[in-house]
């Protein structure tokens, strides 16, 4: 069974991270090359995502010291902690002499399950499990409380904050990294849909690296340039898309009858004169039966190739895949646009399948191709 790349499919009028402009004169703006079709845009600075709530860091904080650590039972084993609007707990860690960071994060880990804690280059972490600008979590002082430090618990803590490298009543906050966004009409503008990113905030880097990623309309698409349908490979779980059978018969029978005769590197005999006539001084009504004979010529060199490939290089031709017969064709050059032709054509292959292609050829407008684009799609 042979196969080959997939090369077309419907177009989805996608940009992906295309590199954008910061307007500076304001630092608050981001323009479009093409407007956007909807609102489901994703903007990118420096790398990082930035949804439309602004980009807000994730509160932490590391411990000052680095491990081993030495904490004596009840003597300095005790933590004080606030997390988030809650009550301070109060966490017995534990005890000895030479404690590594990994285990006393591990243990505090195990106690603290609404903090991520790890260990950084033999520091212990704490971390918010979400992004705030408020306070995520807290150390609170025992001598707020205690002012005449009488108290066992307010030693132990102390003991415990000067063990690791906490500060007594240090509070950790987010805050943020990039403000937020909309999606608005351009002032600039009068008619049309142009769309910019208006910035809540103007932006302290003046030269940020802006992507944008997108859907647009299909008359300013860039990929399919209006006609809906997009030539290129497509990867499909880290590998080429590829078509067999009869998607491969319709493939190639493309390749043969719409490839410019004579256009190919190495094969001179690949192709047809078909674009050649389209928009050319014969085209019209009359040059149907010239197209006509253009597809047959085609067809048949297509064929002729396919039963070497089968007999000589034998590649295991699957007969969904062989060119058995060209069974009809139907050519229509528009009256009003002899720039393009619309060619109706049914292939059999060896397994007796009828393979119905529709094929618009030439430059046409793109409004003109009103409807399902799958219809016009070179695969069968």
């Amino acid at each position: 069974m042979s196969y080959d790349f997939a090369l077309q499919r419907v177009c989805s009028h996608e940009t992906l991270f295309e590199t954008s402009l910061l307007d500076q004169s304001t630092y608050d703006v981001i323009r479009f090359a093409k407007p956007p079709s909807s609102s489901q845009v994703n903007l990118f600075v420096d790398g990082a995502f930035i949804p439309n709530t602004g980009l807000i860091s994730i509160p932490r904080i590391p411990f000052s010291k680095q491990g081993p650590y030495t904490i004596r039972k009840d003597q300095s084993d005790l933590l004080s902690i606030k997390i988030g609007d809650g009550n301070i707990q109060f966490i017995q860690v534990i005890s000895g002499f030479s404690i590594k960071a990994e285990d006393l994060a591990r243990d505090l880990r195990n106690k603290l399950p609404d903090l991520n804690v790890g260990v950084e280059n033999g520091h212990v972490i704490f971390t918010a499990k979400n992004p705030t600008i408020r306070v995520a979590f807290s150390f609170p002082d025992p001598r707020w409380v205690d002012r005449t430090e009488s108290l066992p618990e307010t030693a132990r803590i102390l003991g415990f904050f000067k063990q690791v490298g906490i500060v007594p009543g240090r509070s950790v906050v987010g805050y943020k990294l990039f403000p937020g966004w909309n999606l608005v009409q351009d002032p600039n503008v009068n008619f049309g849909e142009e769309k910019i990113i208006k910035l809540n905030n103007p932006i302290p880097n003046r030269d940020p690296v802006i992507q944008l990623s997108y859907v647009t309309l299909s008359e300013n698409c860039r990929r399919c340039g209006g006609i809906r349908i997009e030539f290129d490979y497509n990867v499909v779980s880290n590998t080429y898309e590829i078509v067999q059978n009869t998607d491969l018969l319709a493939q190639e029978a493309d390749k043969f009858i719409f490839t410019k005769l004579g256009s190919h590197f190495r094969w001179n005999w690949l192709g047809s004169n078909l674009i050649n006539r389209i928009g050319s001084k014969n085209s019209g009504p009359g040059s149907s039966a010239a197209i006509t004979t253009d597809i047959v010529q085609a067809f048949r060199t297509y064929q002729n190739i396919k039963s070497q490939q089968d007999s000589l290089v034998s590649q295991q031709i699957t007969d969904s895949e062989f060119p058995y017969s060209l069974s009809s064709i139907d050519v229509v050059v528009p009256d009003d646009d002899p720039t393009i032709a619309i060619v109706n054509f049914e292939i059999t292959s060896r397994s007796r399948s009828p393979i119905e292609l529709k094929r618009v050829v030439g430059n046409p407008n793109p409004f003109t191709l009103s409807g399902n684009p799958i219809k016009f799609l070179l695969r069968g």
